[in-house]
């Protein structure tokens, strides 16, 4: 079954919220453990759907996994996404110089083995978009003067990028995971023409090569963004709170998903009480739309109590349309 079949059966809002990193403190593993250890990261994804009970499940979100084929290295922290420690000089921005030690393999190990042993809701699975796999090699900072002062080199780097996360996303359509998100982030701070001669035709290839449905997700303000991020062929967008919902509905043609965009920080510092009234306000702007899937704008931080992340995906399932 298709997303958009499968969200507009449950016959209530759905709810996915970006959920991992909590999974963590339930079961006592730390974040290396788990990106080590595919069927600790099972675990991990099988722990937060017992618990929290929302409408598809995700790994926790690494975007480290791609950028390692590039000789950078994942700095692994206890309960936290990994970061990467280094950037890569100009003269050496493309080359794949140890793609054998990255963890692509363990990510392939552990979508399949979520796949076959998750039945009960759809299992998505994590790419790194191209153009923010290039901000990773180069550095943000020399990759957004580069798209003007050094169009050609950037545009070789995104070439070998869009070919890398290609491959990976081939090889996770095979594992059967139900679905790919694309995690772009870096897109937003580019303008629309931008986006149209650097980013969109990577991720366009991407989708292709899932050939299943595709999420594309750009945190920050991505609003600007909405007519060519659907333009990339994806089946939802993936937005956060920076971008109000009822623009976002109202910008995107009815039989695409919209998925957000409550505020993780939110998330972790209000009450569970303010949690749920919060989301009720949120869906009550969009109670007319098709395609809302209720979701948080970002990855939800370990630190977020448990009884918030009930209330925010209880608030969902209770909202009446």
């Amino acid at each position: 079954m298709r997303l958009f079949e499968y969200f507009g059966s449950l016959g209530r809002v759905g709810v996915i919220p970006i959920l991992g990193y909590p999974g963590l403190v339930t079961e006592g593993i730390s974040a290396k453990e788990c990106l080590l250890d595919p069927m600790l990261h099972l675990r991990v994804v099988r722990s937060n759907l017992h618990h929290f009970h929302p409408d598809a499940v995700f790994p926790l979100l690494d975007m480290t996994i791609e950028a390692e084929c590039y000789d950078l290295r994942a700095d692994f922290k206890d309960l936290d996404p990994p970061e990467l420690s280094f950037s890569i000089p100009q003269e050496s921005w493309g080359e794949k110089k140890t793609p054998e030690l990255s963890r692509i393999p363990l990510m392939i190990e552990t979508a399949r083995m979520m796949s076959a042993r998750i039945s009960e809701v759809p299992v998505g699975f994590y790419v790194t978009g191209p153009f923010t796999l290039a901000g990773q090699i180069v550095g943000i900072q020399n990759l957004l003067p580069g798209l003007t002062k050094a169009r050609d080199a950037i545009l070789d780097l995104l070439n070998s990028c869009t070919a890398t996360v290609v491959d990976y996303a081939s090889k996770l359509k095979e594992t059967d995971v139900d679905f790919l998100v694309i995690a772009d982030p870096t897109s937003s701070l580019i303008s629309p023409e931008h986006f149209d001669d650097f980013a969109k035709a990577s991720i366009v290839k991407v989708v292709k090569s899932f050939s299943g449905d595709s999420i594309l997700h750009v945190c920050g303000r991505s609003g600007h963004l909405l007519k060519q991020m659907v333009e990339t062929g994806v089946v939802g967008l993936s937005l956060d709170d920076h971008v109000k919902l009822t623009h976002a509905v109202n910008s995107v043609p009815n039989d695409v998903l919209v998925l957000g965009n409550y505020s993780p920080t939110s998330l972790a510092d209000e009450t569970p009480e303010t949690i749920a009234a919060e989301v009720r306000s949120m869906l009550s702007g969009v109670s007319g739309a098709v395609n809302v899937v209720a979701s948080t704008g970002c990855d939800i931080s370990a630190a977020t109590p448990p009884a918030n992340i009930h209330a925010f995906i209880q608030a969902v399932k209770s909202y009446e349309k």
